[in-house]
């Protein structure tokens, strides 16, 4: 049986892998009770971020990338093409061993210290020079500003603190 071949460009899987570390930005910061039923989505949006990173990577050195979601064989064919790519294998395995249970299970056996740890190797993967060198070149295309540090610690309702906007700061100083 043939293998499927990605069609998409670098620059999509990019913007898509962008989107993914958002939304795992933003409900990993998200104060929801109990905070742990997020931890799965969380997990699965750093896995599809981490993927797509690596058939961008893929595939903006003229290779074609596997349609898979295993995170091992996409950095064995990373590794192929930059050998530097054994820094970051240790973080695609682990990474990987969440993936599949992360989306056929409604088990949520994921606790915040695996969380701390998901989401730090997804840091590392992130500012890793030939994936860093991609996300800022497709910043500097699209006037786009990456995400550059990932959160580990989710936001609690007591410290999120709302920052005042220049406008209601300078309103204030106006009626002085």
């Amino acid at each position: 049986m043939a293998k499927l071949i990605v069609e998409e460009t670098a620059d999509e899987l990019i913007f898509l892998a962008e989107s993914d570390i958002i939304s795992a930005k933003v409900l990993f910061a998200g104060t929801y009770h109990p905070a742990d039923r997020m931890y799965n989505i969380v997990c699965f949006h750093v896995a599809q971020a981490v993927e797509k990173f690596l058939k961008g990577y893929i595939i903006s050195s003229n290779k074609n990338a596997e349609r898979t979601h295993n995170l091992d064989n996409l950095c064995e064919a990373a590794i192929k093409i930059d050998n530097s790519f054994k820094k970051i294998s240790g973080d695609c395995v682990f990474l990987n061993t969440y993936a599949p249970d992360v989306k056929y299970t409604s088990k949520n056996e994921i606790t915040k210290k695996d969380m701390v740890t998901i989401l730090k190797s997804l840091e590392t993967i992130c500012v890793f020079p030939p994936i860093k060198t991609m996300r800022d070149s497709f910043a500097k295309k699209h006037k786009y500003e990456i995400i550059s540090k990932i959160i580990t610690k989710p936001v609690s309702k007591t410290t999120a603190k709302t920052p005042k906007s220049k406008k209601t700061t300078a309103a204030k100083k106006t009626k002085k």
